[in-house]
């Protein structure tokens, strides 16, 4: 297993290269936080910022050839995942947050061929990679938005996605 950690728009066209490689067990599977919410409520929504940073990520992720997107059931990812899904054309998938191992049989068992984009939470995210098999993950604060991990069997490629609003 390799954990490769780099930055800059350029990595990020070369890590679909990476992310392109023949796997077993599942194709590539991208991994986000939702993006900016509203810092009140029992469900927050997106921040203006964070709707804006939702369709950055569409931008970003337009020629990764995600196939479905999924996303916690909680507003802030359905929101996020739902103006990366419409940019892509493609459908979301609201699971239980708490279900991460139902969301990882879904994945292995459904689309253990597709390409995908899961859109977590910064306390969930550990605990995706893990279950992929990777169990490298940095803690994410509270107020960060731009880490992007796409993974497959054997690769976890960490970047940093710079966004100017």
């Amino acid at each position: 297993m390799h954990f490769i950690r780099k930055t800059g728009p350029a990595v990020l066209a070369l890590s679909f290269g990476v992310a392109a490689l023949p796997v077993a067990a599942q194709d590539t599977v991208f991994l986000i936080r939702h993006a900016d919410k509203e810092l009140s409520g029992t469900d927050p929504g997106l921040t203006p910022l964070g709707k804006a940073r939702a369709e950055n990520w569409g931008d970003v992720l337009a020629l990764a050839g995600i196939e479905a997107v999924f996303t916690s059931d909680a507003r802030r990812t359905r929101q996020t995942g739902a103006v990366i899904a419409d940019m892509l054309g493609v459908d979301t998938t609201a699971h239980d947050r708490t279900d991460t191992t139902g969301l990882l049989d879904l994945l292995s068992f459904d689309h253990e061929d597709d390409r995908i984009l899961i859109v977590a939470h910064a306390e969930t995210i550990h605990t995706i990679l893990s279950g992929l098999g990777h169990g490298l993950a940095p803690e994410i604060p509270d107020t960060v938005f731009d880490n992007l991990f796409i993974v497959n069997d054997t690769t976890v490629v960490h970047l940093k996605v710079p966004f100017a609003p």
